[in-house]
């Protein structure tokens, strides 16, 4: 995966290359990523934690706690370093990327993870299962992306993207 911050278009660019080689884009504005982030967040915390975060016996303090702590977790497959590979095998969407109206998350218990339908008025659409592993690098990159767009009054990446300029940051990849 890779997610950058189109300025001149004001944007979110998240492109997903499958095993195959097929890669899949989709624009994000900001409208719509401001709505789904929230609950985006409390998704991802849900798919990260153990089974005890789900017990009624935890404070909501101690379960924020445990959620935080799954979210901040090492992601071993994760591969924050290679670059991302831009040459398509094929693009089964089309050329342009996708602009939704509407995007549907649902927690997936079994694999633990979320549910992602992703439709755009014309008819094109994406459905995909995102691990609880997936889920929570995609959520890194978006803090990280929406650092870069300011579209937030406080950055909500806790660190400084490494790289960062005051005029950008590069693409942040997932491989």
């Amino acid at each position: 995966m890779q997610l950058s911050y189109d300025a001149r278009a004001d944007r979110l660019l998240w492109k997903l290359r499958t095993r195959a080689g097929d890669i899949y884009a989709v624009w994000l504005t900001r409208r719509l990523t401001l709505r789904l982030w929230t609950p985006y967040q409390n998704l991802v915390g849900q798919a990260s934690v153990q089974t005890v975060a789900a017990q009624p016996t935890l404070t909501p303090a101690a379960r924020e706690m445990l959620v935080d702590a799954a979210r901040q977790r090492p992601l071993p497959s994760a591969d924050f370093k290679s670059p991302f590979d831009p040459q398509p095998v094929s693009q089964p969407l089309g050329p342009e990327p996708l602009l939704p109206d509407l995007i549907d998350l649902v927690p997936v218990a079994q694999p633990k993870g979320i549910h992602i339908k992703i439709r755009e008025t014309g008819g094109r659409g994406l459905e995909m299962h995102l691990t609880a592993d997936l889920a929570t690098a995609l959520l890194r990159l978006v803090e990280q992306a929406l650092g870069a767009s300011e579209w937030l009054s406080v950055p909500a990446a806790p660190t400084p993207v490494p790289g960062s300029t005051a005029t950008g940051t590069p693409p942040t990849t997932l491989n």
